[in-house]
């Protein structure tokens, strides 16, 4: 029994001598390491390039790389926040974080990976858009007969927010133009919306927008083209997380001259969830009016005459809300980017 001892010794000391001439053939025989091909070595990996994060949304960012010569794979992770949308280990130069938070920043970091060797890392950084903010800047009721302009004073406006004015006007006649929107609180003159549509009867339902002066106490004077004015209704709108210089993507207009007890609004065509959207409802009969669910009161509604609601999410649906039963109402909706 000892001389077969003595050759199972024999062959241990033969293979550790072999593993002590050859360290790189041992390394890749007995541990993970990969094997060493087209010059690629763990100093040499090269990282990914380009690494760019871009927000598309409130909840969102497009992440896209390029590769390097030499890889397997990579790994990625986020800060702050556990990543989604995106794998931890993805296999193209793209993907699309998913589930994040409005209005925050995120790193994400990249590496690439040959076998079990990673590259130096990159990182990249985003701010996910803002998710759009409503405040009643400043409102009013103009029951003088016979005026061509209407004044809402006391409006008070953050310098460069964005703005939209909101109007409607009953008329004695169907000379209903609006000339200009301007005052004090917003810079220069205003900029009509998509839509401006002519009411049934004599009323115009419109909607403009400007940018804040920061003028506290400030006025927005909505001049016709006609001295017919039987009640005009202006609500000023300041908005937070928007597209400052164009942040009204559609409106639609909806009137009826029928009796009825409801008032819908036209649908927002491919409205996206991640914009705002503004409702407005005006009534010839003083009645009731319901806040449409998920909905926010901006202007309470004022002897039955209008209402205003927001909320921080677009609807592709028409808005409805619960009238009395009312001889005319008109309606606009209005989506907002988020900027």
């Amino acid at each position: 029994m000892r001389p077969v001892h003595r050759k199972v010794r024999w062959a241990g000391l033969v293979v550790g001598i072999a593993i002590a001439l050859v360290p790189s053939a041992a390394l890749a025989v007995f541990s993970a390491a990969p094997t060493v091909t087209a010059g690629v070595t763990a100093a040499t990996i090269s990282a990914p390039g380009g690494f760019t994060a871009t927000a598309a949304s409130t909840t969102t960012v497009n992440l896209s790389w390029t590769a390097p010569p030499a890889l397997t794979g990579y790994t990625l992770s986020q800060s702050a926040g556990t990543l989604a949308g995106c794998s931890a280990t993805p296999s193209g130069t793209s993907c699309t974080a998913t589930g994040l938070t409005s209005g925050t920043a995120y790193t994400w970091t990249l590496k690439a990976a040959y076998n079990n060797w990673l590259s130096s890392s990159v990182q990249a950084s985003a701010t996910t858009m803002s998710t759009v903010g409503f405040t009643l800047a400043g409102k009013a009721t103009d029951g003088t007969a016979g005026t061509a302009s209407s004044t809402a004073t006391g409006v008070t406006t953050i310098s460069g927010a964005g703005l939209v004015i909101i109007i409607y006007r009953q008329a004695s006649t169907a000379a209903l133009g609006i000339t200009s929107v301007s005052g004090s609180a917003i810079n220069g003159t205003a900029t009509v919306s998509t839509d401006q549509v002519a009411a049934t009867g004599n009323g115009v339902v419109a909607a403009y927008h400007a940018t804040g002066t920061g003028t506290s106490n400030g006025t927005v004077t909505v001049s016709f083209s006609a001295s017919n004015n039987v009640t005009t209704i202006i609500d000023v709108v300041q908005l937070s997380g928007a597209n400052i210089a164009n942040p009204i993507v559609q409106s639609v207009t909806s009137t009826s001259s029928a009796s009825g007890t409801t008032a819908t609004g036209g649908a927002l065509s491919g409205a996206s969830a991640s914009n705002g959207e503004l409702f407005f409802t005006v009534l010839t009969t003083a009645t009731s009016m319901s806040t449409p669910t998920g909905y926010t009161v901006l202007d309470v509604p004022a002897s039955g005459v209008h209402g205003l609601w927001s909320s921080s999410s677009a609807s592709t649906t028409g808005i409805t809300t619960s009238l009395g039963a009312s001889s005319y109402w008109g309606t606009t909706e209005i989506e907002i980017s988020h900027g």
